[in-house]
């Protein structure tokens, strides 16, 4: 009976812990200024799940450390391309 309720206690530790966070690169057509990189990632932050967002028109790149499970990197890709821009999750 311990080892059962270790593992109850395990999984319910799993499921209530901290969302996965990672950074996501896309490679973003269009940007030609600062105030195009603004503009990205004002719109970015405020997908729910989106802790920080950075963009380089010179790079042509932006970087977003996002949670997967609640912004997904095709909507924060759709983000970006409805604001006229083009927008591509880079390879890992």
């Amino acid at each position: 009976m311990g080892r059962i309720a270790a593992l109850v206690l395990t999984l319910a530790a799993a499921c209530a812990g901290e969302p996965e966070v990672r950074t996501t690169r896309f490679a973003v057509g269009g940007m030609v200024c600062h105030s195009c990189e603004e503009g990205i990632c004002a719109a970015v932050r405020k997908l729910d799940g989106v802790e920080a967002c950075t963009a380089d028109h010179a790079a042509g790149a932006a970087e977003v450390r996002h949670d997967p499970a609640r912004a997904p990197a095709a909507a924060i890709a759709e983000t970006i391309t409805k604001l006229g821009y083009t927008a591509t999750p880079a390879a890992p």
